[in-house]
């Protein structure tokens, strides 16, 4: 996959959520090869710090928060501190998840409350502070929330995770409604397999459930995508910057599946 580079984001600031690894990694990178400056909000600030270098090497700003988006003290904090120091939020993507792939029956009330708390009340509590300041300052942005074709349409052990996904979909509808008077979009990507480290936990719980190698449970998954490929992140990361973008002003409330033809299989 080449890598791509364009001027789409030039001076804008995006904050996103969970950027240490992963697809947010991917995300946070594509937007500095688009021009913006990146804030980093992660509970892993030292593994966030790789994230900030290769942005650095793009010729970026950027900057890591410690930030657990589950604590509306701490993501009020790091929105303000991020503000001061890069300027202005214009975009925000709401990344910051969790996945344990656990059966129904065997779901303890604990999990089902962490997968709420991460993936659905997160996003509420970073879109809320991010969508004030953009107010606050008159910017006209972008929120983009990470949700999954597990909101739609999850393996068997996903019944947490996908119903804490499918509420961030609820939640974009809803919001992208309540924004538009003030200029901001809002709108939901929905993933398919992507190789992440947290795919590859996934792959191994299955594994450990089916009697199955990872490999044998990766093919499978993989069947059912049209392109019969594993995602890489910086593929979410390019319908992010649309998104993100002017390209993307006329969009919202939308969620798009960026994967590989899953839902359509």
């Amino acid at each position: 996959m080449a890598t791509q580079t364009d001027d789409r984001l030039a001076g804008q600031h995006i904050v996103v959520t969970g950027g240490a690894r992963g697809i947010g990694r991917g995300v946070a990178v594509r937007c500095a090869r688009a021009g913006a400056n990146v804030s980093l909000f992660d509970t892993r600030p030292d593994v966030a710090a790789e994230t900030s270098a290769q942005i650095r090497r793009e010729g970026r700003d950027a900057a890591v928060y410690e930030v657990d988006v589950t604590d509306r003290s701490s993501v009020e904090t790091a929105v303000e501190a991020a503000s001061s120091e890069l300027g202005p939020i214009s975009g925000l993507v709401n990344n910051a998840g969790i996945q344990r792939a656990v059966p129904l029956l065997e779901t303890t009330q604990e999990t089902w409350d962490a997968h709420f708390d991460v993936n659905a009340k997160g996003t509420f509590l970073v879109s809320k502070a991010v969508a004030r300041a953009m107010i606050d300052a008159d910017t006209a942005g972008s929120i983009v929330n990470i949700s999954s074709v597990g909101a739609e349409r999850p393996f068997r052990g996903q019944g947490a995770y996908g119903a804490s996904k499918a509420a961030v979909l609820a939640f974009t509808t809803v919001l992208a409604k309540e924004l538009s008077d003030h200029g901001i979009t809002v709108n939901a990507i929905k993933p398919g397999t992507v190789e992440t480290p947290m795919v590859e936990e996934w792959l191994a719980e299955h594994s450990d459930q089916s009697a199955k190698s990872p490999e044998e449970v990766l093919s499978e998954a993989l069947d059912d995508h049209i392109l019969d490929r594993i995602g890489q992140p910086e593929e979410v990361g390019h319908v992010a910057v649309l998104l993100l973008s002017e390209e993307g002003d006329w969009i919202t409330g939308e969620s798009i599946a960026v994967d590989g033809g899953y839902l359509k299989r």
